[in-house]
């Protein structure tokens, strides 16, 4: 009896076991339930969401059909001004092409596809000024074309751009979009359509095709835009000065530079003169040198370069030609023209003249000069003279005013024993004076510590730093 009772309890047990699972089980399915009922509720809310907003849409688009001027005015003789502004909102919300470049550049391409779109817009419009302005705005510097090169060239948005091409409804802006397809074979009939009906806007993209890493496509490229190039360079040959001298730095941009200067050699001077006035400073020394090399300047015209031209490197060549040219004819007062103006590098190229028509009395008196490369011909003029370059430093230094170019200039020639002179510059009214002066001590390795460290709490920046850096030298 005893074990009966305890096998009916055991069973008892079981059932509640099984009455707690069929309960969660229960509780499980409910759970479930609920997640699909509710998950179909939303599919049928968005549904609805969508179906209102695209009967919404039609509804705009009926009521303002160019076919249905009656509903519209009857629309807004009742004074019903929503729909119209909806419709004019949804078209203000298309970006015009300087905002989508905006856009493009500050997301760094990510958001590309909205100025292809924009672009494409504009070139379907058919509007001649709009088309111009988009391609001077996309092509404004050789490194934004390049960079837009590269940011549209995996863009999904351009396939159907290459559809466009292929059923020849493209116009300008959209081949020259195309140009740039990460397909080559999109990228060749691109560029062949491009040379069909050329103009000055679409050549920096024919120019970027002449680097192009397809053979097919460079090698078209690379001879219409030689064509255009030799053809009509009053036309081309300014246009595509910019964008190829940027090009060159690129590993296939070699010849379509030496092709560039080609065309300059042949190129009227009027060319080359607007060449000149460019705003981009490689076009003006291309330009330069081109002319240099034809032989186009005039002795003053050269002059006139050397001395007021903005760009430091033509008025080195500038100096130099009329330097060189000066000693050949004996122009003494040429080059002491150049030996007098403000700048140091011109004035090197006029005293090396002087110096080889045996001028060096006139050479010495730079001792003190401002610039270093001066003051070394200056001592060599010295040398060959007789004057000791070092005895009129020391002597120059122990003067009321020490110019910059005297205490340099013994820093530059002397010893360390020479160092004595400075000493009391150390403590000179002029900043510049006392600062030139511990630096003058720290190339000549002879720093006094105990006076130069007090120096730290000058009251110039200038002098706290020469102080700094000379007492570092002697750690």
């Amino acid at each position: 009896m005893g074990e009966r009772a305890v096998d009916d309890g055991a069973v008892d047990g079981r059932a509640v076991d099984d009455c707690a699972v069929d309960d969660r089980a229960v509780d499980d399915r409910a759970v479930e339930e609920r997640a699909v009922e509710e998950r179909a509720a939303a599919d049928k809310a968005a549904d609805v969401d969508r179906k209102t907003r695209l009967d919404l849409s039609s509804a705009i688009l009926r009521s303002y059909a160019p076919g249905d001027p009656a509903s519209t005015r009857e629309k807004d003789e009742r004074g019903g001004r929503g729909t119209g502004e909806d419709h004019r909102v949804i078209l203000a919300r298309k970006k015009s092409v300087a905002e989508a470049l905006r856009e493009t550049l500050e997301s760094r391409g990510r958001r590309v596809g909205v100025l292809v779109e924009a672009l494409v817009r504009v070139d379907k419009s058919g509007d001649a000024a709009e088309i111009a302005a988009a391609f001077e705005m996309i092509t404004e510097t050789p490194a934004l074309i390049a960079t837009l090169d590269g940011y549209w060239r995996y863009e999904r948005a351009l396939d159907d751009v290459a559809l466009s091409l292929r059923v020849g409804k493209a116009g300008p802006l959209t081949t020259a979009i195309a140009a740039s397809h990460h397909n080559g074979r999109i990228r060749e009939p691109a560029v062949t359509r491009l040379l069909a009906k050329p103009r000055p806007e679409i050549l920096p993209f024919l120019l970027l095709r002449m680097t192009d890493w397809a053979t097919p496509v460079s090698d078209v490229a690379r001879t219409g835009v030689l064509r255009l190039l030799h053809d009509d360079p009053s036309t081309y040959l300014r246009a595509a000065a910019e964008t190829m001298l940027h090009l060159g730095r690129r590993r296939r941009g070699g010849f379509g530079v030496r092709q560039l200067y080609a065309a300059a050699y042949d190129a009227p001077v009027e060319v080359l003169e607007q060449l000149m006035c460019s705003e981009n400073f490689a076009v003006r020394r291309f330009a330069f040198e081109v002319r240099t090399r034809r032989s186009d300047f005039e002795f003053d015209e050269l002059i006139r370069l050397a001395l007021t031209n903005s760009d430091k490197s033509i008025r080195v060549r500038a100096g130099e030609a009329v330097a060189r040219e000066a000693v050949w004819t004996g122009r003494v007062d040429v080059l002491r023209k150049l030996a007098a103006c403000h700048h140091s590098e011109v004035r090197i190229s006029a005293l090396t003249g002087l110096a080889r028509l045996g001028h060096f009395a006139e050479i010495v008196d730079l001792l003190d000069d401002r610039s270093s490369l001066i003051r070394a011909l200056a001592r060599d003029a010295a040398r060959r003279t007789g004057v000791d370059a070092v005895s009129w430093y020391r002597t120059a230094v122990s003067g009321a005013n020490p110019s910059l170019g005297a205490i340099a200039g013994l820093a530059e020639s002397g010893r360390a024993e020479d160092g004595q002179p400075l000493h009391p510059l150390l403590r000179h009214p002029v900043a510049r004076i006392r600062a030139q002066a511990v630096g003058a001590l720290r190339i000549l390795d002879a720093v006094p510590v105990g006076s130069v460290r007090s120096m730290v709490e000058d009251p110039s920046r200038r002098v706290v730093r020469a102080a700094l850096k000379a007492l570092a030298s002697r750690v």
